[in-house]
């Protein structure tokens, strides 16, 4: 069968990928089980004509595609719908292709490799020591709201070259830039409102780093080359923009995700338990189930077959990497969580030339926190159910109520 926008192919009538209430009830699941074994390449009409995408949601499928540069491409946006396009100007890292996507990723490569990451470990034991400290004294709150939001920007607000005091700044502007849900964001509005405010500061931010370097990322970036000259404003501003995101969001949900899930499945004891070897395979395992980033879209640059359908050239192919991470085919019992899973080749950071770039970092922050959690022998216990966030593109907390106490030190 060919496939197109206007003729697609048949599907389940009660599935819509479009629907963020299915996200925010944690009920993408089933669905995503029926779409990996009933129909791997999915037709989801949009909410208007043209505006339809496929879907993969077997492991296989989207690590082949999220590898293939060369016939799906990046450059037409990455998130479902179109509201944050980008226009002819300046892209994001993960909207690019090449030729430019790899010269603009690699003038950050090394600030995010792990050998510099593991030298920013004594600064997130420094932030996450204080927190905690925080925590006991307040005893119940919102773990989102007085950690996970946090702690990330607290450690990646100095090393963008920003004050900690405006790190607040950066977390609104992350909401309000990045989510469809209605608590943060009113529509598109809210969204280019956000924008403008990040990169006037930016702005103000690159001209004192021109004028006087430090040992930031901002600096970096601006004595960098690009095409090459220096990198003008029109080209910086999106890096602010996906660095200000990508600081911040994936921890937060990561941790927010695991510690609910550690308590829901009865898992501290055996996490205290454990060895350092366990711990490790926990972060993993933590990354595997939470999969912060629902998923990426791609553009077709070519006609291409995929399970016997041809999805044309401009057609839009999303991967559901949290499907992915799902995937029986590739996970034993996929549905447990397993603090000791071992192999576990998750897709929880993408994989391909859009891998990450701050992977190492976000296991190193979320690996430092259950540290310092398990050797002050701290106690958190999950009050409520969690208050998710109404969105396809993140899967997020916006509130966890928590109490946490001293308990015994092993």
């Amino acid at each position: 069968m060919v496939a197109t926008n206007t003729c697609p192919v048949s599907h389940p009538q009660d599935v819509d990928l479009l629907d963020v209430e299915m996200f925010a009830a944690d009920r993408d699941g089933e669905a995503f089980r029926r779409l990996r074994d009933e129909s791997p390449l999915f037709w989801n009409p949009g909410p208007g004509e043209g505006e339809g995408f496929w879907s993969l949601t077997r492991y296989a499928d989207v690590e082949a595609v999220a590898k293939d540069a060369a016939r799906f491409g990046n450059a037409d946006g990455t998130q479902i719908p179109s509201r944050r396009a980008e226009g002819d100007g300046p892209r994001q890292i993960h909207n690019m292709d090449a030729p430019d996507h790899g010269p603009m990723r690699r003038l950050l490569t090394t600030t995010f490799s792990p050998r510099a990451v593991e030298k920013l470990a004594g600064r997130v034991e420094e932030v996450t020591t204080a927190l905690l400290d925080e925590a006991l004294d307040l005893g119940e709150f919102d773990f989102v709201k007085v950690i996970a939001s946090r702690l990330p920007l607290l450690v990646f607000a100095p090393m963008l070259g920003v004050p900690v005091e405006d790190a607040d700044l950066l977390l609104r502007w992350t909401n309000e830039s990045s989510s469809e849900d209605p608590e943060y964001s009113a529509g598109p509005e809210t969204a280019a409102k956000a924008r403008a405010e990040l990169f006037a500061y930016f702005g103000e931010l690159t001209a004192q780093r021109r004028a006087c370097p430090r040992d930031d990322i901002v600096s970096t970036l601006v004595q960098s080359e690009f095409r090459g000259a220096p990198i003008t404003q029109d080209w910086l501003n999106p890096y602010y923009m996906v660095l200000t995101v990508a600081g911040n969001e994936t921890t937060r949900n990561l941790l927010t995700g695991s510690v609910d899930t550690l308590t829901r499945y009865d898992l501290w004891p055996r996490l205290r338990a454990g060895d350092d070897a366990l711990r490790r395979s926990a972060v993993e395992e933590m990354v595997r189930w939470t999969s912060p980033v629902v998923h990426m879209r791609r553009t077709a640059l070519s006609d291409v077959e995929l399970h016997g359908t041809t999805v044309r050239t401009g057609e839009k192919v999303v991967l559901w990497f949290g499907a992915a991470n799902r995937d029986e085919r590739v996970f034993d019992a996929p549905d447990e969580f397993r603090l000791d899973r071992t192999p576990n080749r998750h897709l929880g950071f993408g994989v391909g030339p859009h891998f990450c770039l701050g992977a190492h970092l976000a296991r190193m922050e979320t690996r430092v926190f259950y540290e310092q959690v398990l050797a002050r022998g701290i106690d958190i216990e999950v009050l409520g159910e969690p208050d998710r966030l109404r969105s396809n593109w993140f899967r997020g907390i916006k509130r966890l109520p928590v109490r946490v106490k001293q308990g015994r030190v092993a």
